[in-house]
């Protein structure tokens, strides 16, 4: 993305991946329910051990993406959220 793309008040889709080192005023993060991330790792027969490696790089691509809002951030999930998330109070 570079900055000629983006436009005043007009929405932008991306990846979470994408959105790394950019701001912006809100922030919509869609389908942070639980198995939703990461979805590749329900394809393979892992190790305990890359489970675990590839649960903290899912956690912090998701804190990434939380922390590319400066106003406004919304998550949204069905069911039951992704345990990826924070326990909220």
């Amino acid at each position: 993305m570079d900055q000629e793309s983006a436009k005043p008040g007009k929405p932008l889709v991306m990846t979470m991946h994408r959105a790394k080192g950019l701001e912006f005023t809100h922030v919509l993060l869609f389908g942070i329910h639980e198995g939703s991330v990461p979805r590749a790792m329900r394809e393979y027969e892992i190790s305990e051990q890359d489970h675990a490696d590839a649960m903290l790089r899912e956690r912090s691509l998701i804190y990434v993406a939380a922390t590319r809002a400066r106003d406004v951030l919304a998550v949204t999930w069905s069911g039951e959220r992704s345990p990826l998330l924070p326990a909220t109070s």
